[in-house]
């Protein structure tokens, strides 16, 4: 990227014009002295021929007497330049950018004279550069509402402060420490082609460069491609980020469907935590609900003699308010809660989420950071999944003890019994406008069978089956990976079909070919009326319309865990109020009487369509004792799931 701009032109003209005047006058002088007579016509041509051949040396000495500091730091512009734009193509690392960029901001302004901030998780987070901005905010939340402008709308330019805090009001939180201030004169955002990079805090002195309009395009076009470079390596990262996330989860599933040992899976989670989360402190503390203390069960960067010597108590710190309220939380500065109870002297920042099994909080996972406004919101999502692993590893354990005290029981059937009882949900919520009832009975002590219902927002619901093969211990820890599987593709919401393709890959990766998952899973939008499924080779669920009429919802592809990269179609249906949609497992039409007759579809169909007046609960119950009268005995030899949703 190179510019040559014209600088200072008329100040340049007219400096030229004395020079050029005073060489003249110095010719005719001389023509004078050595005639006697004034000959203006030869001291023109005389003072031609001797600024003509040099005239490149003239213009570089009057434009050292101009401004001779001003080409100075243009001189040093260029070639930071120069340097800026090649160190940019070395590499696609994002942090390694974010140096690159700060080194050539430092290099170009002196200390104090610009600040850095970029965007991410919903807040500008400031890159630190010289200790001068100390007192300035590091972290400034800013969401982005929708169909207001902001000044990272347009294009890049230099605002003034003032034009941001008069034409952007939603702006006004990132430059009202500054408004008032002579730190800081001009904004420029970093805006690139898909999203919000950041934004340059500049000194008045820019002037000195901006006063220049070739200069001013210069570090335009330079600060577009800083937020171009910047935008590609953040989603890099990003992708990289998931990937490694996924590749953590398998990781971690595997331990907990292959290993008993508690402090062997989660010494796993807390060390890969630190792969995508930097901490200097962690722990998983567990619940003593009988003394109502908690104490840890793994520990870093903790003195362990501390924690053993003073009781942590329900009632006290940040952690115990996590156990006893059950939610999240991100501490920016420890030094400012009023809650905060001091295990290391070090700490300035805090991230602490529940461990929850089966609705009741067990325990609680705690990063502790060095450094103020360390961890994100990001942060406390990724975190809270992770605990959710701890709470099955830490079910886990719990079962096995359990199993070694009740002899009667073969111990792994009663651990994955457990385990798909932690799993699987106890209670499904609904969006306003619906209904949903189900139904888990397993033929043995474990079942394969699975199921969910949850709210994506106010107006969507995610319902979904599914069946695996094989029953007793093996069937249960698929069903295990299948679920955990399923919940940690739901954490970025993808069209049905792109989900069950996901969970086909994830599935095909981590079990043997000897098993397999049929499943159906469907997405109801109630402002649009709209459902959207995909099946993989699952029973077809029964749609009763209103006025009795049947439906069934097929498409979608093959069973699960069956062949890597396949690709699944996806069926969309309009629902409306009064319409019944029923989910089931084989355990329900495939069930026979003492002649070998198979309940079948078409007495589901009937006990449907009977009943379709009636509640999901009711409908429920319905089909259960029709089943038990049919077959003639109140225990089933294959496991039997029912999901049933009314639209009202």
């Amino acid at each position: 990227m190179q510019v040559e701009p014209r600088l200072n032109k008329p100040l340049l003209i007219a400096f030229k014009v004395v020079v050029y005047f005073t060489i003249y006058l110095v010719v005719l002088e001389a023509i004078r002295i050595l005639t006697g007579k004034m000959w203006p016509s030869i001291a023109v041509v005389v003072m031609l021929l001797i600024v003509v051949p040099n005239r490149g040396k003239l213009t570089a000495l009057v434009q050292k007497l101009v401004d001779r500091g001003f080409y100075n730091a243009l001189y040093k512009l260029k070639q930071a330049a120069v340097d800026f734009n090649r160190l940019l193509d070395t590499t696609i690392e994002y942090d390694a950018l974010v140096g690159i960029v700060k080194d050539f901001l430092k290099q170009i302004f002196p200390p104090g004279h610009f600040a850095l901030y970029l965007y991410k998780s919903g807040a500008f987070e400031r890159v630190p550069h010289s200790p001068l901005e100390a007192d300035m905010d590091r972290i400034i939340e800013f969401q982005i509402p929708p169909h207001t402008p902001t000044v990272f709308h347009g294009p890049i330019r230099f605002y003034t402060l003032q034009q941001v805090w008069d034409e952007f009001p939603h702006c006004r939180s990132l430059i009202v420490k500054h408004i008032d201030s002579p730190r800081f004169t001009y904004f420029v955002p970093l805006n690139a082609s898909k999203s919000i990079v950041g934004y340059l805090l500049l000194h008045q002195s820019v002037e000195y460069f901006l006063r220049i309009p070739e200069i001013r395009d210069f570090l335009l076009e330079l600060f577009t491609r800083t937020a171009e470079v910047l935008e590609n390596a953040r989603m890099y990262s990003e992708v990289k980020r998931k990937s490694l996330q996924s590749t953590l989860l398998l990781d971690i599933i595997r331990k907990i469907t292959s290993t008993l040992n508690l402090r062997e899976v989660l010494e796993a989670i807390v060390e890969n935590i630190f792969q995508l989360v930097n901490y200097d402190a962690a722990a998983i503390f567990l619940v003593d609900e009988d003394r109502q203390t908690f104490h840890h069960i793994i520990t870093r960067g903790y003195n362990e003699e501390l924690l053993n010597q003073i009781p942590l108590k329900l009632d006290r710190g940040i952690t115990g308010q996590v156990i006893q309220s059950g939610e999240g939380v991100v501490i920016p500065d420890v030094r400012e809660h009023p809650r905060y109870y001091s295990l290391r002297p070090e700490t300035r920042s805090q991230i602490t989420v529940p461990i929850i099994s089966r609705d009741r909080t067990i325990g609680a996972l705690t990063l502790e950071s060095n450094e103020v406004h360390h961890f994100t919101h990001a942060d406390l999502e990724l975190l809270t999944f992770f605990s959710g692993l701890a709470a099955i590893a830490i079910r886990n354990a719990q079962l096995y003890e359990d199993s070694l005290k009740k002899r009667e029981l073969e111990s792994d059937l009663l651990v994955a019994s457990r385990v798909q009882q932690a799993l699987l949900p106890r209670r499904v919520p609904a969006i306003p406008g619906v209904s949903i009832d189900v139904i888990n009975i397993p033929s043995r002590i474990v079942g394969g069978d699975l199921f969910d219902a949850l709210r994506l927002d106010e107006h969507r619901q995610v319902v979904a089956i599914g069946d695996v093969s094989g029953k007793g211990a093996p069937g249960a820890i698929l069903m295990a990976v299948a679920y955990a599987g399923f919940r940690s593709l739901l954490k970025e919401y993808d069209p049905p079909a792109t989900t069950i393709a996901r969970l086909n890959n994830f599935l095909v990766e981590t079990t043997t070919a000897a098993y397999f998952v049929t499943f159906f899973m469907g997405v109801l939008d109630r402002q649009k009326l709209t459902f959207t499924y995909c099946n993989a080779g699952h029973n077809p669920p029964i749609l009763i319309r209103a006025d009795g009429s049947v439906e069934f919802l097929s498409e979608g592809g093959i069973v699960l865990g069956f062949r890597a990269g396949y690709v699944y179609e996806q069926g969309n249906v309009a629902l409306n109020n009064g319409d019944t949609l029923c989910l089931y497992t084989d355990g329900v039409t495939e069930i026979k009487n003492h002649q070998g007759e198979e309940f079948g579809e078409d007495r589901l169909i009937e006990v449907l369509q009977q009943n379709r007046e009636k509640t999901p609960r009711e409908i429920r119950l319905k089909i259960v004792e029709a089943v038990k009268a049919f077959a003639g005995q109140e225990e089933f030899p294959d496991d039997l799931s029912l999901l049933v949703m009314r639209i009202h």
